[in-house]
């Protein structure tokens, strides 16, 4: 089911879907401290649900790697009057690409820091610039952050002992896309690393990248408990 969460601006509507709960809840915190109304959904299911509702959006910031499907998928189903930003950790020029040609009005960089969100969803939208407030209630996510490292390095391992590498590109992807907004730089480039690997086809490098990938993990976990 989707969720409303009040903003300060009823006239700038956000439909934010993303799947990974801290990352939904750090762009949430992000788009209300800039004075938006924000709608979550966590896969297209729940998009789809949302839209149905009859509530209208002013804009739509999508994730592309969803767990029922790609989110370019959804575009088609959207108003054609409403903007699309979509959010990817793929810098290629065939990604791109692709998002230029479904009609996507911009796209943000996970591998990059999002503390010009509000702006940028207000240009597109066309709207004046807000005040840039983060809310101290992103301090909070850390922890539930570190939960979903624990969990995704379970799926890495399961993933990789079982040889199943799309799933490893998938979960890999992600943490990519997000490790870098909560300070895990490592983690990041680590899941990149495994990505190249992948698409080398080479079995012992996609091996050793997983190995790593986990182990640094397994570093920050232990780092924060420690503390």
């Amino acid at each position: 089911m989707c969720s409303l969460s009040a903003g300060l601006t009823p006239n700038s509507r956000v439909l934010l879907v993303e799947d990974v709960d801290a990352m939904r809840m750090y762009l949430r915190l992000a788009l209300e401290g800039h004075g938006f109304e924000v709608t979550e959904a966590a896969d297209l299911e729940q998009a789809r649900a949302c839209l149905r509702s009859g509530a209208s959006f002013t804009s739509i910031l999508l994730d592309l790697e969803l767990p029922d499907g790609h989110g370019l998928d959804l575009i088609p189903e959207l108003p054609a009057h409403v903007p699309v930003a979509v959010m990817s950790a793929d810098d290629s020029p065939e990604t791109e690409l692709r998002c230029q040609q479904a009609g996507c009005t911009a796209i943000l960089r996970k591998n990059e820091k999002f503390r010009e969100l509000g702006k940028v969803i207000a240009e597109i939208e066309k709207s004046p610039r807000r005040d840039s407030t983060l809310s101290t209630g992103e301090l909070e996510l850390a922890g539930d952050y570190l939960v979903y490292l624990t969990e995704s390095r379970i799926e890495l391992q399961h993933a990789a002992n079982c040889h199943d590498f799309e799933s490893v590109r998938r979960i890999s992807h992600r943490l990519r896309g997000t490790a870098v907004h909560f300070g895990y730089n490592g983690i990041s480039k680590g899941a990149k690393n495994v990505g190249l690997a992948i698409a080398s086809g080479k079995t012992n490098e996609m091996h050793n990248s997983v190995d790593i990938l986990i182990d640094s993990i397994l570093q920050a976990v232990g780092r924060h408990r420690f503390q």
